[in-house]
């Protein structure tokens, strides 16, 4: 853990602390630390007291809740702009925890600094409410319709949300489609769509045949994108 840099010279335009005034951008940048973890390190756990918010600088995060036998189910993706740890408060434990997808570089900023913030700060507050009711209503849509999905269905689900969080690589669109911004193995699809990792393969395995994916080692490359939407099209799903 180290001191962080600059909050008005960050390159990550998304970031929520720029939503606060000068003074408390400064303020934010004397308490905050800046952390890097490995791929596959934890950000927080479960069961871990809720001590602050971490914004993503820079990286991929997914986070997960653990079932019955351990099984990983993946609540949310998330990924540079984005918090972390919000879904809970002062003396809450984590009911979730936050994982690195790649190697990743995080700010955290405690509680008592986060409250006197959101007092001072209006319009930060306000984005972070926003953020908040746009995230609770998609998980509660991906809950409702996951369920009466079929699998082929939810893999195709699990595709276009990567693509949503995580976009294409800065490479342009070629005849052979775009690639993922992302690596991810079959047992994380599995996780996002509530299926098992089989299904996943054999349904990728379907999508190119039909030319509707490529894949590429653990990247997979979106060849026909409107056509997985059409497979979606009676849930009309906002991704």
């Amino acid at each position: 853990m180290k001191k962080a840099g600059s909050c008005i010279d960050c390159f990550n335009p998304g970031c929520f602390i720029k939503y606060c005034s000068s003074k408390w951008i400064k303020e934010i940048e004397t308490h905050k630390t800046e952390v890097s973890y490995k791929k596959g390190q934890a950000v927080f756990a479960a069961g871990e007291f809720v001590n602050g918010l971490f914004f993503i600088k820079d990286g991929q995060v997914k986070v997960v809740s653990s079932g019955l036998n351990d099984k990983e189910q993946i609540v949310r993706l998330a990924t540079s702009g984005h918090i972390l740890g919000h879904r809970g408060s002062n003396g809450e434990t984590y009911p979730i925890s936050a994982v690195a997808m790649k190697d990743s570089v995080v700010c955290f900023v405690k509680n008592e600094t986060i409250s006197e913030a959101f007092l001072k700060n209006p319009e930060f507050t306000v984005k972070l409410m926003l953020f908040y009711s746009k995230e609770l209503r998609g998980i509660e849509a991906r809950i409702k319709y996951l369920s009466q999905m079929t699998v082929r269905e939810k893999v195709a689900f699990a595709l276009l949300y990567l693509k949503t969080i995580f976009g294409y690589q800065a490479q342009g669109t070629t005849n052979k489609g775009q690639l993922l911004n992302v690596q991810i193995s079959r047992t994380d699809i599995a996780g996002i769509c509530g299926t098992n990792e089989e299904q996943v393969i054999r349904n990728l395995s379907d999508f190119e045949q039909e030319k509707l994916i490529a894949k590429e080692g653990k990247k997979i490359r979106i060849v026909n994108e409107s056509t997985l939407y059409g497979i979606l099209k009676v849930y009309n799903l906002q991704l």
